[in-house]
């Protein structure tokens, strides 16, 4: 089967550039391991100059289109990104086109797969495209073209059962399935650190208003003795609350910026760390939370942001449906004795190795495209 994603953020994840990308990305580069690997081709449509800015072979294509940066605002659309966009799907001749993250562009996805009778599929990336809480982000054009691409879309894939339930309201009669991320376990550490070797709580991320950064310092300053390491930066558009939050967590003591940290040395971060603490107001399926499985370190979060319970089900960490309960469990994930750590440590990676690798979670989504838009025809 011939795949092509659309994603503008995935060259400076390839270039491993300081530059704040989004979970889609870092999802991405794992099925762009996956797909190739049990026989698939795939291209990713992205901007133009981005092949010359990665400069590297690949297993995958790298689609120049158009500079966004360049035109006339709102048309644009229509006398250059459109036209472009059908130029150089047309030459690629896909089987399938994926695009993910609400907005105008999966509107303008949607329409250049119709306009060349190619199956358009939409790819959930965030709790909040499915329930109207993106609303409040995207502007009434952004809605508009958002909502066209969900009802034109010939399937819909899914992160979590919450966000399948909520579409499947809204649209009964479309296809749709609950795909779990992909993650690159070829980075997986042989060897993790035990409990003694792990000195602090790891929180990672885009500082951004999703990402509840005003809880992260609550939390923090009610448990002083536990030091808090914090790797990220800022996004584009950090809201206040956001900022102020920050700025007073560089006076705690225990707090300590790790600032960027490279994609190849997100593992090396987490390794020395008791546990990963999300603090997010809603995700979809958060690749931190792989992440940090792979390292045999477990999770503390929310339950509203764990995708189909799999922490607290499967064991992998601690979760709670009350926010002022996260500094209790960060204490009781720190007083730990050294034999029940290792055995939570050691589950969570197993988990990790079984069920996410790149090649299974390949294997499943073309299995769904080829059943539901191809009737077994394709391979």
């Amino acid at each position: 089967m011939k795949l092509v994603f659309f994603d503008f953020t995935i060259p400076y994840l390839l270039k491993d550039s300081q530059y704040p990308v989004g979970g889609f990305a870092v999802q991405l580069s794992s099925w762009l391991k996956g797909l190739p690997s049990i026989g698939s081709q795939v291209g990713v449509l992205t901007w133009k100059g981005a092949k010359n800015y990665v400069d590297q072979e690949h297993s995958f294509d790298l689609l120049d289109t158009y500079d966004p940066k360049k035109g006339i605002k709102i048309a644009k659309y229509f006398y250059y990104y459109i036209p472009t966009l059908i130029k150089v799907t047309k030459k690629y001749n896909p089987d399938v086109v994926i695009q993910a993250c609400s907005g105008v562009n999966t509107g303008i996805l949607a329409f250049v797969c119709s306009y060349l009778n190619i199956p358009f599929v939409y790819r959930v990336a965030n709790d909040m495209d499915v329930d109207g809480r993106c609303n409040d982000r995207l502007k009434a054009y952004e809605q508009k073209g958002y909502y066209y691409g969900l009802r034109k879309s010939s399937a819909i894939l899914c992160q979590n059962t919450y966000q399948y339930d909520c579409l499947k309201e809204l649209y009964p009669n479309k296809p749709m399935y609950v795909l779990h991320n992909p993650f690159d376990t070829s980075k997986v550490l042989e060897i993790t650190k035990n409990r003694q070797n792990r000195s602090y709580i790891a929180w990672v991320g885009v500082f951004s208003k999703q990402k509840n950064i005003p809880l992260l310092l609550d939390i923090a300053r009610q448990v002083p003795n536990v030091t808090f390491k914090i790797a990220g930066m800022p996004a584009k558009d950090l809201d206040t609350d956001s900022l102020l939050a920050i700025k007073e967590l560089e006076k705690l003591p225990n707090v300590e910026f790790a600032g960027y940290i490279k994609r190849e040395n997100i593992h090396t971060f987490l390794d020395s760390a008791v546990a990963l603490l999300s603090t997010s107001h809603y995700e979809g399926f958060s690749n931190t939370f792989l992440e940090a499985l792979a390292t045999g370190v477990p999770v503390i979060a929310p339950k509203r942001i764990d995708p189909d319970m799999i922490v607290s089900k499967n064991k992998l960490g601690l979760t709670t449906d009350d926010d002022n309960q996260l500094k209790d469990l960060i204490t009781e994930m720190v007083s730990k004795k050294e034999h029940d750590y290792q055995s939570l440590s050691s589950r969570c990676k197993a988990f990790l190795l079984d069920n996410f690798t790149p090649e299974a979670k390949s294997k499943e989504l073309v299995t769904f495209l080829n059943d539901t838009l191809f009737q077994g025809e394709k391979k």
